[in-house]
């Protein structure tokens, strides 16, 4: 079955707002706020690579093809390599802002929690079991591990789940 592209990038529009808000959520119990977070999902070359992945997650009958997985692939790595709010942006992670920190950790609430309650994807059932499998080894800074961990225990303790799955009722 051939699904038109406006379809496509339609549905990856609204859930890549789905994320933002989602993100800024989090963000808002901390006092801040990140209006572009995420802005080049949502232009070429970028969003085309996002657009096929992100759907196909969501539409088990649409199977993405090799062409798309590769688009995918290049958009995910530009993504994580130009935005600040990702670790493969930096040579050395103890250049991260305090902000990018808090909005990192607030990317990774956002993301844990549609992948663990919307697309059931997710190996991690909380974002601290996230950070101590796959990133608590990295060189860290104490102020900045000091932050992560006091953000996570914050933004566990203050979530308000039906809240989160509000924002995402577009896309569920």
């Amino acid at each position: 079955m051939q699904i038109p592209i406006d379809e496509i990038l339609d549905f990856h529009k609204k859930r890549t707002n789905c994320h933002i808000k989602s993100l800024n959520y989090f963000a808002g119990l901390l006092g801040y706020h990140f209006p572009k977070h995420d802005y080049d999902k949502l232009i070429n070359p970028v969003m085309i690579g996002y657009a096929y992945y992100n759907y196909a997650k969501y539409h088990h009958n649409c199977k993405i093809t090799p062409q798309y997985m590769d688009a995918f692939d290049k958009a995910h790595a530009e993504h994580h390599s130009t935005q600040p709010h990702h670790l493969e942006h930096y040579a050395d992670i103890r250049e991260i802002s305090h902000d990018t920190l808090i909005e990192m950790v607030c990317d990774w609430h956002s993301a844990n929690f549609e992948q663990t309650n919307i697309t059931h994807e997710d190996d991690f059932e909380s974002v601290m079991k996230f950070f101590e499998t796959k990133i608590a080894n990295l060189d860290w800074t104490d102020t900045q591990r000091k932050t992560i961990i006091e953000t996570i225990n914050f933004l566990e303790q203050h979530t308000d789940r039906q809240q989160l799955y509000k924002i995402w009722a577009d896309v569920i």
